[in-house]
């Protein structure tokens, strides 16, 4: 059994229906999906045009072609995130997956030619949906009120502006000694990632 990716009988379906496949229509297909893996995770491979074309030229029905094309992202995807080396994807083809030789071949050409592009964007993603694109901030010093004359608090504002879905803002109220706290956890997140180089 593979330790980088999990047998499952949706899995198995896919690679029957992967045997089934032409070779030269396959290895064309194997081709697109790794291209745009290269570029982009979440996009839609096909349109919705294109696969009206591939369930001809392939000869599938509608479920077989999604359970093909979900079979090869997958494959790709687990090779990518355990950083497969082409031998062990051979060798896991061949003996677990039962795959005929040719179509082993078409996915280790693929895997060879694309996999380290696919590695390199997969490294660019945040698994965090969420994240900071820019931080505004000012300082309000509120010198007096009515109930107490010389009340001095000096309050900062930071404005997190946050990408993600939709953009948004979130803006957080802290006091000097909340704001030093802040600045010395940040410090210690800092000399963490420093002793990592």
């Amino acid at each position: 059994m593979a330790s980088w990716i999990t047998v499952t009988p949706r899995l198995e379906r896919g690679l029957k229906i992967t045997n089934q496949v032409d070779n030269s229509k396959f290895r064309l297909l194997i081709n697109r999906i790794c291209q745009t893996l290269q570029l982009s995770v979440n996009t839609r491979i096909f349109s919705e045009e294109e696969e009206e074309k591939l369930l001809v030229s392939l000869d599938v029905n509608k479920d077989d072609l999604v359970c093909l094309l979900d079979t090869i992202i997958l494959i790709y995807k687990q090779a990518t995130c355990n950083i497969i080396k082409p031998q062990l994807m051979e060798s896991t083809l061949k003996d677990t997956f039962k795959i005929n030789d040719e179509k082993v071949q078409i996915f280790l050409n693929a895997w060879i030619t694309y996999g380290k592009g696919i590695i390199d964007h997969f490294r660019q993603i945040s698994i965090f949906p969420v994240q900071v694109k820019d931080i505004d901030w000012c300082l309000n010093i509120q010198a007096a009120s009515s109930s107490i004359k010389k009340d001095v608090r000096p309050m900062s504002l930071l404005q997190l502006n946050l990408t993600g879905e939709e953009e948004s803002k979130l803006t957080v109220e802290f006091d000097k000694k909340e704001l030093i706290d802040l600045y010395n956890n940040l410090e210690k997140i800092q000399s963490q990632l420093d002793a990592f180089k």
